[in-house]
């Protein structure tokens, strides 16, 4: 340890500076006050509340035995037509499925010219 040159860590320090600017080897705190900490602390706390947000949604539940993410679950699970029992993946039936209450196909096959009575309670039998 005796063979180091005492000078190295100016020499450093002055390499630094040139090749970085004046800014690189000055203390953090000297630029620090505390305006600038209630806005970092302001600031973290802000990114805080955002990522325990992002981080519920991204919350995995266990539904008939698969991990699905909490945020699929809010969304309107009931896709299964009252009238034929088939579960829709289609976004098409979106439309049907608020409007009719049931899928596109019991749509075309039941309702399909024939609105009024539909909406007026009539449903096709368990024979049909």
């Amino acid at each position: 340890m005796s063979d180091k040159d005492p000078n190295y860590i100016p020499k450093l320090e002055k390499a630094i500076a040139q090749k970085y600017g004046e800014e690189a080897i000055n203390n953090p705190r000297r630029f620090w006050d505390e305006d600038k900490e209630k806005d970092y602390i302001a600031q973290s706390q802000q990114e805080q509340r955002k990522f325990s947000k992002i981080a519920e949604t991204n919350d995995k539940v266990e539904q008939d035995g698969f991990l699905i993410n909490k945020k699929l679950l809010t969304r309107d699970t009931n896709r299964t037509c009252p009238v034929c029992k088939t579960y829709s993946f289609h976004p098409q039936d979106d439309l049907y499925m608020n409007k009719f209450e049931c899928c596109h196909p019991c749509y075309i096959a039941w309702v399909e010219g024939r609105e009024e009575r539909w909406l007026d309670g009539w449903r096709p039998n368990s024979e049909n």
